[in-house]
Order: C-alpha cells, then structure tokens, then sequence
C-alpha cells in the first residue's frame, strides 16, 4: 500500500473532513477523495460514511487508524536507520516534542545552548510520549521533550533511555469560569466525577486516558476521559463548560493569559498529582552535540 496513501488517511483521521486536510497538505478535496477511495478498493472495506454535505470514519475506519499510523512508523523508522547508515555525523540535532507545550520548555531549555552554538542544524517532530520514548530508545532521535507522571511503568520498558527533569510541580484542573465551581480556589475531584475529562494528544493514543485513569483512580470511569485532536480544541471546550482538563502548574503563566475563560484549580485530593517536563535522550547515543547539551543540563 502507498505510504503516501496512509499518511493522507490519517492527516484526514486528525482533521476531521478530506477539505480541512487538503488544505494541510496542499491537494484539492477530490485529490485526498480519490486517495481514499484507492485504499477502500485496496482493502476490500469502506472506511467513511459519506453523507450529501459531510464524509467522517466509520467504525472499520477508527480502527484502521492504528494500522496506519503502524505502518507509517515503521517505514519511517526504517528511513531514518537507512539515512544514518555509515554517514558522517553532522552537526545536526533531531528532537521531539509531544505538543506546544512541550515546545515552549524546549524553547526554553535549548535556548541557551543554541545562543553559543548557532550554527547547529535542527530537526523537529512531534509525536506522542510514549512514540518519543521509543524513538529516542531506537537513537531515530537525538532527544525528546516530554511530560513525566511518575507513574511505576513510565519508561520501565526503555533500559538505555535516560531523563533530566527540566521543570516540576503539579496537575491543577481547568474549569470554565461559566460554573459555579470556579468560585473557588480549590477542588475535590468528587465534585467533578460527572464531568467529561478532555486530554490532548497528537495521535489517536490511549496513554494519556490511561495516565489520567491510574493517577486518579477512583474518581474517572475511563468512558469519561476523551481524547480530542488539538490543545486549542481541548482548551475551548473547557473554556464553554463542555468538560474539565488537567493543566501543569509550571504552564500556569502561559496558560491564564491565553485562556482567559478558564479558572486553573487546586487539587484537593491526596491524589498523586505530580508533573514533570522532562528531557529524554539515549545514553548510547554517539551524538557528540547531544552530549554537550546533556552535560549543560546535568
């Protein structure tokens, strides 16, 4: 199957409708329609109901996605270890981050670094945590930025990845300041156990619902916690009363003056409500940049 092919289907999976994914990709909406309807005729299945004024995935579809997005890592891994084959190191760095969040720490971190070093050439992607974890485990990756939940199995399975807490502090929860809730400073988690809980990640992964369901156990069913394809899709559905999130407290800044409908609250709880940013790397990883950059942090 055309690598190309499942990339669209899955950029159309993210954007909701073949027009807005067009758009990203820069084809005409009968362009991406005529993909799609290559990799049904492929499979043998439809994978969209496709209605007069709108096309969205059907149950075959949603699952198709893991497929996909499997496939598409797994070239993509390969690509990388391809490239890499007796080539003559450069002065380059490849770096991950998990969302925009994620990218103002690293922005943050880095920044000094590259001042003195201006000349070093740099690649990004985004993926989610735990992609980013393995990719910096397979060295198809310099290094990642990305959160830390302390939870027992974080990066138990990654014997040679390595982590640098570059902040600290806690989950807070979000809530619109259109609830009564907000009134206050601070919240128990029983109040909102009725709530839908909105997490974001850039692909369509489970980790975060599986975080949030083990971190607070007890006060989510895991039917509650919803996945949704952007943090500015999550951040407006808080801000309208259509569900709670979880914020880090080290984001809190960034967080009130780009959301002003949204009241940040305490936890409560003795919940384990711990939150870390921080910089994964592989200790193997010959990368003479990236040990530069490792020791300035250490």
């Amino acid at each position: 199957m055309d690598i190309n092919k499942l990339k669209t289907f899955l950029t159309v999976s993210k954007s909701g409708s073949f027009k807005s994914a067009a758009e990203k990709l820069f084809l005409s909406p009968r362009a991406v329609s005529k993909q799609m309807d290559q990799i049904e005729n492929e499979l043998g299945v439809e994978l969209f109901t496709r209605n007069k004024n709108s096309t969205e995935l059907n149950a075959t579809g949603k699952q198709f996605i893991v497929t996909a997005q499997d496939i598409v890592n797994s070239y993509n891994d390969a690509l990388t270890r391809l490239k890499t084959v007796d080539e003559t190191p450069k002065n380059k760095l490849e770096i991950g981050f998990s969302s925009m969040n994620q990218a103002t720490i690293l922005q943050t971190t880095i920044l000094p670094f590259m001042t003195k070093n201006p000349n070093i050439e740099i690649e990004l992607k985004e993926e989610s945590g735990k992609r980013l974890v393995h990719l910096v485990e397979k060295n198809a990756i310099d290094f990642a930025v990305t959160p830390y939940y302390a939870l027992d199995n974080d990066f138990d399975d990654y014997e040679t990845v390595q982590l640098i807490k570059l902040t600290e502090g806690e989950l807070t929860l979000g809530i619109s300041r259109l609830n009564p809730l907000s009134d206050a400073d601070s919240i128990s988690l029983n109040k909102i156990k009725d709530m839908k809980l909105l997490y974001y990640s850039s692909s369509d992964s489970i980790y975060l619902r599986d975080v949030f369901y083990k971190k607070f156990s007890g006060y989510f069913e895991k039917e509650q916690i919803s996945r949704v394809s952007s943090l500015e899709q999550r951040d407006m559905l808080v801000a309208s009363n259509n569900g709670v999130g979880f914020y880090p407290s080290p984001l809190l800044t960034k967080e009130k003056s780009q959301n002003p409908m949204i009241k940040f609250l305490k936890i409560k709880d003795d919940v384990n409500k711990y939150y870390a940013s921080t910089f994964l790397y592989n200790k193997n990883n010959k990368n003479p940049i990236l040990k530069k950059l490792v020791e300035k942090l250490s």
